[in-house]
């Protein structure tokens, strides 16, 4: 009985819904870390972010776009770019930031994160890309028919 149920959820969730769950539960730990105490070092590198709003906003953002990929996790492929698109904002958003910091001076490590914040977005967008529904189904017409 155990066994149909993990295959049932496997069979709802797949490759596509497991990358949007992991990293909807990452985004949701993540922001929270930054709404309690943010590092020094993510404080300095997104320097650029915190003069639209401060710190426990943008928590909060990430928070919030984590609970929409955790949600969109079993939907099915197609109907869930909403939850690929909150799980691959967020870290654009911050190597974004990271690599303006750098280039602005705010902080002299802030390239080193820029690489791990935007791998995995693009790790995202493969997972999305490979896991696909097939959006055109080519019609097979035989000899002689229109």
């Amino acid at each position: 009985m155990m066994r149909a149920a993990l295959a049932r959820s496997w069979g709802r969730l797949g490759w596509r819904g497991l990358a949007l769950l992991l990293s909807g539960i990452s985004w949701i730990t993540y922001g929270a870390s930054l709404t309690v105490q943010p590092r020094y070092g993510t404080v300095r590198g997104i320097q650029v972010l915190l003069g639209w709003v401060d710190m426990a906003v943008w928590g909060w953002a990430w928070i919030g776009a984590g609970l929409v990929a955790a949600v969109y996790a079993v939907a099915r492929p197609g109907r869930d770019l909403p939850g690929i698109a909150a799980a691959m904002a967020p870290p654009l958003l911050w190597a974004a930031a990271y690599a303006l910091g750098g280039l602005a001076g705010a902080s002299a490590t802030a390239w080193g994160a820029v690489m791990p914040w935007g791998t995995h977005a693009t790790l995202i967008a493969i997972v999305a890309y490979l896991t696909r529904p097939r959006l055109i189904v080519p019609r097979v017409v035989r000899h002689g028919e229109h």
